[in-house]
């Protein structure tokens, strides 16, 4: 069972069953450095790793000086790979089995803004310019609805529904589809958008169906959607790192500590499982903590002893 072969045959069974590109590329390099270790032992044939390898491979990974998520990406991929190999009967033992890609009790939540640093970004874009508009729109529905920098490129025209405030994601994480709210004030940039600035930039490209566009006609890019949130982050004095990514979590988190229900955020962010939204809780241990003293019963009976 040749690596390069095998490694080929998992990234398009990935491919078909809806990863995005990026992931299949990021596989795609942590198996890259799989085949290289193993290579550099003598051993191109997957039926020859035992436990033993996978457990040397790992302890080489870890004494690497990266972050820990950064080892864990490079792990995760040879322990997908094997599960695949099992579940499509190339291979009746897993050498994996029990493999652990990090200490995720340990993993800290990225960063988070403030209610008041998103106010203060959101207000960057001069909406005198047909690119303030957009670009608040933007900001507006990443803040609003919390979707990734790829669902939010890969959204079309008609993906639209302003009547209900809401934004239909086909092009999702791992294939799946949802139907996703939005704020009124989203809606309402995203609708002065469409109305006044996306028909005179489409003039170049009467074609184009991506719903965010240039001056050119032409889809944005992720580059052009970052480096506009660097010159906002940096214009709203903002010291923490700004991406799309972090407008997400701020999201839930702020959604969170105003007392929505975990589950609803799962489902507003797309998440698979419910222990992905869970790791937003770990910014919020205060307010967690004050609405359990001032609800919990137990809390009441302590006070009333008191007195």
């Amino acid at each position: 069972m040749q690596v390069g072969v095998t490694v080929a045959e998992f990234k398009l069974h990935l491919k078909a069953k809806g990863y995005a590109a990026a992931t299949i590329a990021s596989y795609g390099k942590g198996l890259a450095q799989f085949r290289d270790y193993l290579q550099s032992r003598d051993m191109d044939d997957l039926r020859r790793v035992t436990a033993k390898v996978i457990e040397e491979y790992r302890s080489t990974v870890m004494a690497e000086p990266i972050a820990a998520e950064s080892k864990a990406l490079k792990i995760r991929p040879v322990k997908r790979l094997f599960e695949w190999l099992i579940k499509s009967h190339k291979l009746l033992i897993n050498p994996c089995e029990g493999l652990v890609e990090t200490c995720r009790t340990r993993r800290k939540i990225a960063t988070v803004l403030t209610v008041d640093e998103v106010n203060a970004l959101l207000k960057q874009p001069n909406l005198s310019l047909r690119t303030g508009i957009r670009d608040r729109a933007i900001l507006e529905l990443f803040y609003s609805t919390g979707i990734r920098l790829d669902e939010l490129l890969g959204l079309e025209v008609y993906h639209i529904d302003l009547a209900d405030g809401v934004l239909f994601i086909r092009k999702a994480k791992g294939g799946r589809q949802r139907a996703v709210p939005m704020g009124k004030t989203a809606a309402a940039y995203l609708k002065e958008y469409l109305e006044k600035i996306r028909p005179y930039y489409a003039r170049k490209n009467p074609r184009q169906r991506r719903l965010f566009i240039n001056h050119f006609g032409l889809a944005m890019s992720k580059g052009s959607i970052r480096q506009m949130m660097r010159t906002c982050r940096l214009g709203a004095g903002i010291k923490k790192p700004v991406s799309p990514h972090t407008l997400r979590r701020s999201c839930a988190t702020h959604m969170l500590q105003n007392g929505a229900d975990i589950r609803y955020i799962q489902k507003l962010l797309g998440h698979k499982e419910l222990k992905t939204t869970q790791q937003y809780t770990k910014v919020v241990p205060v307010d967690l903590k004050k609405t359990h003293v001032a609800t919990h019963p137990g809390n009441k009976k302590k006070k009333d002893e008191d007195h």
